[in-house]
């Protein structure tokens, strides 16, 4: 596990180093995007500092924010008016995740309902102390942390993989050659894994 912690290490601070000081265009829907892609990020950072530390259960519990980052910002990005990022800055934009990702879909294709219907349930069940939460919390009688060494593995796995769509969307809104080449190199040792 020490080897998947030190790679999804080395893969963040990749990606802060190419994306450090990126620029794009001030327009507001590059801001907005960015800014939701920045936490997904943000959150996979967290998530491999909790593993180190044995806190898997609150790793876990970032899975959901990082999709749900990641699904926001292609959205804000690809689809969004001005009225619907005026609505998010008053903290009153209320669109339905689900008319997210067809919104999503119908402007760049299919790939996102497929994670979410795959997902969604055991992402609710971990950040809402669900079922799956709970039921690696105990063990017999006694509470005691037991997660898998195959859970863990998997959630630094997922919150790779959407650190990995982030930082190329980041990339992409900055046109910054640099940062896309990073992504691109980072894309295929985690190919590799």
């Amino acid at each position: 596990m020490n080897s998947l912690v030190k790679h999804s290490y080395a893969i963040a601070n990749r990606f802060d180093e190419s994306l450090n000081g990126i620029k794009f265009k001030n327009k507001d829907r590059n801001i907005v995007a960015s800014s939701f892609f920045s936490i997904s990020l943000e959150h996979h950072r967290s998530v491999i500092v909790l593993i180190e530390n044995r806190l898997y259960g609150s790793a876990s519990t970032l899975l959901r924010s990082i999709f749900e980052s990641h699904v926001k910002g292609m959205w804000f990005y690809h689809c969004s008016s001005q009225k619907d990022i005026e609505k998010l800055r008053k903290d009153k934009f209320d669109l339905k995740f689900s008319l997210l990702i067809e919104g999503i879909e119908k402007e760049c294709g299919k790939g996102v309902s497929k994670p979410k219907k795959e997902n969604w349930s055991n992402l609710n069940s971990l950040t809402h102390a669900g079922a799956a939460q709970i039921s690696r919390r105990v063990e017999d009688t006694c509470i005691k942390s037991s997660y898998s060494d195959d859970f863990v593995k998997d959630t630094l796995n997922f919150a790779n993989n959407y650190a990995l769509l982030c930082a190329g969307e980041l990339a992409k809104i900055s046109n910054n050659v640099a940062a896309q080449e990073c992504v691109l190199e980072i894309a295929k040792k985690l190919e590799l894994r």
